[in-house]
């Protein structure tokens, strides 16, 4: 940072940056009495999972799994660029077998790394279960992907919307942004220290 220019003043922690963010949440949780809320941040290469409790974190796991298996897998079937592979998972036009023979594996392995990490974390503490689960990050909305995890983990599960609630410029587009939200909770998180 200081090789670019910039003067350094404050270092965060990307779990801190969740924790404050939930606030944005408040009116799209399932029930205004949630106290045990996992937070998933599935990323390129890293899903990240975070319990937390009231104002406290009281658990954190990575997995180096992430939308880069996703984006590889599309690359690798369809004979693509990653940057093709990229931009047909992001937007569409992928032939019909996408779902069966790519999309499907790809879920099912994302589901098993977040059930393992939560079976971790319910093994190593007195929970048992949780309020509800909030994905983030840029696989998020992924087709199906809320209601496998609800069906496994029998937890109400949702896709984090971070600008939902903020009032947003006329001259943003809206659906980008509303398609872009899920990847943004860390950002508003980072915005919003000092806030708190």
């Amino acid at each position: 940072m200081e090789a670019a220019g910039l003067v350094p003043t404050v270092i965060d922690v990307e779990q801190y940056a969740w924790q404050r963010a939930l606030s944005l949440f408040a009116s799209q949780l399932p029930t205004s009495d949630v106290s045990a809320i996992a937070v998933v941040d599935v990323g390129a290469a890293t899903t990240n999972l975070s319990v937390i409790v009231g104002d406290r974190i009281l658990f954190t796991r990575e997995n180096s799994f992430g939308g880069k298996q996703l984006t590889d897998a599309i690359a690798d079937r369809y004979n693509l660029s990653i940057s093709e592979a990229g931009f047909a998972k992001k937007y569409g036009g992928l032939p019909e077998d996408y779902e069966l023979e790519v999309l499907n594996p790809y879920r099912e392995a994302l589901v098993q790394q977040i059930s393992r990490a939560l079976q971790f974390f319910f093994s190593s503490s007195d929970y048992t279960e949780l309020d509800c689960l909030l994905l983030c990050g840029g696989v998020a909305s992924l087709e199906g992907l809320v209601s496998t995890l609800e069906d496994r983990l029998l937890t109400p599960v949702f896709v984090a919307d971070p600008v939902g609630d903020m009032s947003v410029a006329p001259d943003v587009d809206h659906e980008v942004l509303v398609r872009e939200s899920p990847a943004l909770v860390t950002t508003c998180g980072l915005a919003m220290r000092g806030l708190e």
